[in-house]
Parts: structure tokens; C-alpha cells; sequence
């Protein structure tokens, strides 16, 4: 009988171990369960390692343990990509002619990095509410990057740092996880120089603006980054160490396709081509929507997909992933952590689910059952060890595999890539050079060509509807088709925004609201902001007018507002699920202060879904940006 670590490495190999690994991944759920002392009864008192060997699984140790670290400045630098963990083999070594200021305020760490070539500030934040909602790492409150100007700087900090082995720590973890699970080490899990800079360094959208507007200067901080990376993969490589995490929170979106295959792909080769030959294997988090990335993933040398999220939080079946992946990558995770919830899916479902995962994966090999991306702190914990029961009772390997059909997802995208697409209505003339200043993103000629018009005698209420949202409406369709990317709809927003604001004294009241008033943010306790980000700006780029409230907003602060600016729409995100019943505290609000059906409510976020919007009485839930501009339409009308 088989070790849980031998078991993985098998799979990880493509070996066929005797029966499917189980490591799920629990330390979100243990983090926020232990503080609150909710864990269940027989688990009391008990260690997250305590907890999964108790219940007969692997143990999950790819993401380090950040709460546990024998430095207590370990994430200090986190804003800079830096870290100091016990599982991580190579070190950042900061340059004695780095001045670094740390000031700690309360819950808030700010930095001063002054060097020869001027200062930059981060301040990250890591309050008892993120604590208790189970978040390990603190939060990037101000990035590095405010200005071109940092970002010599930044080259100039890197340019004088070095990287060191840090193998005795890794040995001493190696030893406590034993036979017990396979630890995984990292360095910044980042897939390179420019992963680093997108992950680290900048606010999710000002990257985007960055990476189209600043290209050349991003590439010399990358060039300052490599020598650091490329000496990270030798110490590696020397190391214990038999798998490494190259890049996290892959997604068609954030990390679009031809970035990835300009940027992300080269590093995951580079990785295997230096580890692969000391049998060290280089495994990426692709947590994310993964459809437009398949085959790059595929062909990029990765041995491991872990975290893998497929439908119904994504576009990707578990059996396409599968069909796509599983004869050279090693497929870990494949259970959407949205089905341990069940205010989001009925047991039927969740049964349902699992058994489709026992047909959908051929005979086995290359998989390792676990949750993508993790436990929520709120998850139905006995689902979890039901799943460990069904891979006991199923899960001895070859598989027989009678119901799986590659055909049937063949026929299934063959489907979809054949769904209509609108055709684009007829379109003015007088306005063909304002629809491509706005396809292209050049504000300068968008805002020349306007005044043109308006000397012209050309309404203001034409310019922008029949030129300007005419042609985010045909960026925004490609966009939905994949064959555009975010940063060209963000520059062709940012451009629209600055010619609306150039209109704005020459538009009637009425003109000035033309598109609708939104209100959007994001509910009490949660942070993050990158799709709700995303979402705003593709509303205003269609022409609506959007109050942005920002992160981490309470129920009573919506209910004003909605009185204050009176909104058609309210748009409400969430990423954790800890925080989503907020959402329905803010509606519960909105109908106690007698506002409820003067707005309509939308919600969106990677756990949401339509089941839990018709729960909590919302008007609607929308899946990415491009379905929200749709959703909101119909209910404006």
C-alpha cells in the first residue's frame, strides 16, 4: 500500500499510483474556524495537521504557511514580492545601501525604501476582520508603483539585491510533512520577472494602463528582476526539493493570453528546462478562468495544474480539462469550493457533481483530488469527508472510466464556438474617426475629433452615443469573443472618460445621465476589488455613469448612498464567502429604510452564483464584466 506522499508523486510523475490522492486544501477554513472557536466537536483543540491525518487525507502543503513562520518578518515586504518563508528555498538578500524605514501603525505597515536613485512607499494591512475571516497574508494597500518614476527606481533596488539557498528550514518542514503529504517550495510564486511586477508592484487596472502606456519601462524592471530569477531556479535546483509552485492565479483575464505566451510561457520553460533534469517537478496555481489559456498552459512545460477551478464557477468542464491536460499535466484540485457550500448548492448538486468527477477523469492517472482554490471558512465541513469517502469507495486506480466521452466535449464547444453573435447595427459615417480614436485609445485625437464635430453643429448626446459607446459596444462584443483584451478595453475606456469629460458642458442635464447612474462596491469585510474594478470600468466605457464606493463597504453606507445618488442599478461584489451574506444584509436594509424598489440590486464575485442572488432576492448576477454591462442593460432597459 502506497504512502499519501508516494501517492502524489506518482500522479505527479504520470505513474499510476494504487488509488487517486486526497489532499484538500483547509488552511483558509482552519485559520478562521480555529479564532472563532467553531471547529467541529471531535475537532477541537486540533492542529490543521492533526485534523486532515485524523480524517485519512494527504496533507495540503503547496501554499506556505504563512501564520507559522520561525521569522516573524516573514511577509514584511510583501508589498515588494519578498518573503521569508520556512518553505521556501531561496531568499531575496536586501543591499546595505537600501535604507528601509518600516512604521507600524495599528493594523497598517508602511515602508520607506530609499535608495540611490530616490524612494519608494508600499503600506499593507492585516486587521483582526481579515483574521477572523481566515486570510493569512496582508493586504496591499499601497502598491509601489505610483509613477514611471518608480519603476527605475524599483529596477534600481532589484539591480542590488541577491538571492541565497535556504535549504535547512525546507528540510526541517520536508521531515514534519514526512510520508504524510508532498511539500511543495516556492520563491515568490510568481512565473517571472513581469508576473512579479503584475502581482506585487501595482493595483490590478493601473497595470493593465501601465503595461499598454509604459511597456518599455515595465521590461527594464523585468530585466532587473531575471538575473534574481534565473539564480532562484540554481539554487533550486540543488535543493531537496521535489516540486516547486512557478506562478499563481493564472486567469484569461488578469494574466490574458498573449502576455502569458510573451511573458509567463518563457519562464515556465526556462523552469522545467533547469529543474526538469534533477527530477524537480515545477507545478502552477491556476485558480482562475482558464478557457482562453488551455492550450498555453498546456504547451508551457508546467508538470502540475493545481487549484484547478472548473464548472460551475468557470467556462471549463472538469472532463474538458481533463481531456485537454491529462496526457502531459497533472490535474490537482477539480472540486469548485462553492460546492462545500450549501446556501450555494443543494446536496443533489453537490452529489451529482462528484459522481461526474469519477467518470469525467479516463482512468486516473495525473489527478489529485482537491478543492480549487480552498476550503471557505464557511463550508459544510462534513461535505469535505464525505468527498474523502467517495475517493476511498471509488477511487482505486485504473478507474473504469465506462461514461467518459471525449466526444462529448467536443460536440459541447463545437456548440459554443457556433453560439450567434449580434451583428453590429448600421453605423454613422460622420463618426468613423471617433469609433477608431476610441478603438484605439488615443485621447488626444478622440477629444480633437470631438471638438471637430461639435464645430460641426453635432449634438454632444450623437458624439457620444452614435460614435463613442457605438464603438465600446463592438470593443466590448470582441472582448466577450476573446478577441480583445483588458488592456485595450481599459485604454479605450480611459480615453471615452476623458472625451465625456471634455463633452460634459455642453450636455443638457438630462444628456448627462444618459446611460444610467450605477452604484457599485464592494460589501463590509472584503478587500478585494479587481473585478468589481473591472466591472465599473466597462459600465462607463458603455456610456453609464458609475460611482465606484470602493472596498469594504457596510450595509448602512449603501443604503445612504443609494438615497444620496439615487441609482438606477446597485452593484454589489464579493470574493470571499465569508462576506457574501453581507449582500443580503444590504438588501435587508434597503427594504427596512424603504429604498428597496427604487434600485435594482445585481451581485457578482467568484463564489456567487444564481442560486444564491434568487436566496438573498437580488435582481440579478452577472458571472465577469461583460455579463454585468448585459445584465444591466436589460433591467434599465
Amino acid at each position: 500500500m502506497m504512502t499519501h506522499k508516494q501517492r502524489m508523486l506518482a500522479a505527479v510523475r504520470g505513474e499510476m499510483p494504487d488509488h487517486l490522492p486526497y489532499a484538500p486544501r483547509i488552511d483558509l477554513w482552519y485559520n478562521a474556524n480555529s479564532l472563532n472557536d467553531t471547529l467541529p466537536a471531535r475537532h477541537r483543540g486540533k492542529s490543521r495537521t492533526e485534523i486532515a491525518l485524523s480524517e485519512g487525507w494527504a496533507l495540503h502543503t503547496v501554499v506556505a504557511d504563512h501564520l507559522h513562520q520561525p521569522d516573524p518578518d516573514a511577509m514584511l515586504h510583501r508589498a515588494l514580492g519578498v518573503h521569508f518563508m520556512k518553505e521556501y528555498v531561496a531568499h531575496f538578500v536586501f543591499s546595505g545601501r537600501v535604507i528601509i524605514d518600516v512604521r507600524r501603525e495599528g493594523d497598517r505597515t508602511r515602508i520607506r525604501y530609499t535608495t540611490a536613485k530616490g524612494s519608494i512607499t508600499t503600506r499593507t494591512v492585516y486587521s483582526q476582520e481579515m483574521r477572523r475571516s481566515g486570510t493569512s497574508v496582508p493586504w496591499i494597500e499601497e502598491h509601489a508603483v505610483k509613477s514611471p518614476d518608480d519603476l527605475r527606481v524599483l529596477a534600481h533596488l532589484f539591480e542590488n539585491m541577491d538571492v541565497t539557498p535556504h535549504y535547512e528550514p525546507f528540510k526541517t518542514h520536508q521531515t514534519a510533512v514526512g510520508e504524510n503529504g508532498l511539500p511543495v517550495t516556492s520563491f515568490t510564486v510568481a512565473a517571472g520577472p513581469v508576473h512579479h511586477i503584475q502581482k506585487y508592484f501595482f493595483d490590478a487596472t493601473d497595470f493593465f494602463h501601465y503595461y499598454r502606456d509604459h511597456q518599455p519601462e515595465i521590461l527594464y524592471l523585468a530585466d532587473a528582476l531575471a538575473p534574481l530569477y534565473e539564480k532562484a531556479l540554481r539554487i533550486v535546483a540543488e535543493s531537496p526539493a521535489e516540486v516547486i509552485q512557478w506562478g499563481s492565479n493564472f486567469d484569461e483575464m488578469l494574466t490574458f493570453p498573449p502576455m502569458f505566451a510573451q511573458h509567463f510561457v518563457p519562464w515556465i520553460r526556462k523552469a522545467k528546462d533547469v529543474l526538469g533534469p534533477k527530477n524537480i517537478r515545477v507545478l502552477c496555481h491556476t485558480d482562475g478562468e482558464n478557457q482562453g489559456l488551455l492550450d498555453l498552459i498546456r504547451d508551457s512545460g508546467t508538470d502540475v495544474a493545481e487549484a484547478v477551478c472548473p464548472a460551475p464557477m468557470t467556462k471549463v468542464s472538469l472532463r474538458e480539462y481533463y481531456r485537454r491536460w491529462g496526457d502531459r499535466i497533472t490535474i490537482f484540485g477539480g472540486v469548485p469550493s462553492n460546492l462545500l457550500l450549501p446556501q450555494l448548492t443543494p446536496d443533489d448538486q453537490f452529489k451529482s457533481f462528484m459522481d461526474q468527477l469519477f467518470t469525467g477523469i479516463g482512468n486516473g492517472s495525473r489527478f489529485i483530488v482537491g478543492i480549487a482554490d480552498t476550503t471557505p471558512p464557511d463550508a459544510d465541513f462534513e461535505r469535505l469527508v464525505r468527498i474523502g469517502d467517495w475517493v476511498r469507495e471509488k477511487g482505486r486506480l485504473p478507474l473504469a472510466a465506462g461514461a467518459f466521452n471525449p466526444l462529448d466535449t467536443e460536440a459541447a464547444a463545437e456548440v459554443l464556438a457556433k453560439k450567434p453573435t449580434a451583428a453590429p447595427g448600421p453605423q454613422d459615417a460622420r463618426f468613423a474617426k471617433i469609433r477608431q480614436a476610441v478603438l484605439d485609445g488615443r485621447e488626444r485625437e478622440l477629444i480633437e475629433q470631438v471638438r471637430e464635430l461639435l464645430t460641426q453643429k453635432i449634438a454632444p448626446k450623437d458624439i457620444i452615443d452614435l460614435g463613442m459607446v457605438a464603438a465600446m459596444d463592438t470593443l466590448n462584443q470582441s472582448f466577450k469573443d476573446g478577441t480583445v483584451f483588458i488592456p485595450e478595453v481599459l485604454v479605450s475606456a480611459r480615453a471615452m472618460n476623458a472625451a465625456v469629460l471634455f463633452l460634459e458642458p455642453y450636455l443638457a442635464d438630462t444628456d448627462k445621465r444618459r446611460g444610467g447612474r450605477i452604484l457599485i462596491g464592494t460589501v463590509r469585510g472584503d478587500l478585494h476589488d479587481i473585478g468589481k474594478n473591472m466591472v465599473a470600468t466597462l459600465l462607463r466605457g458603455v456610456g453609464f455613469n458609475v460611482v465606484d464606493l470602493g472596498i469594504n463597504v457596510a450595509a448602512d453606507v449603501f443604503v445612504r448612498k443609494v438615497n444620496e445618488e439615487r441609482p438606477q442599478v446597485l452593484a454589489l461584489s464579493a470574493l470571499l464567502t465569508t462576506t457574501m451574506p453581507e449582500m443580503g444584509k444590504v438588501i435587508s436594509a434597503l427594504s427596512q429604510a424603504g429604498a428597496r424598489r427604487a434600485v435594482k440590486v445585481i451581485v457578482g464575485g467568484a463564489p456567487v452564483n444564481q442560486r444564491f442572488a434568487n436566496d438573498i432576492a437580488a435582481d440579478g448576477y452577472a458571472r465577469d464584466a461583460a455579463e454585468a454591462i448585459d445584465l444591466v442593460r436589460r433591467l434599465i432597459g
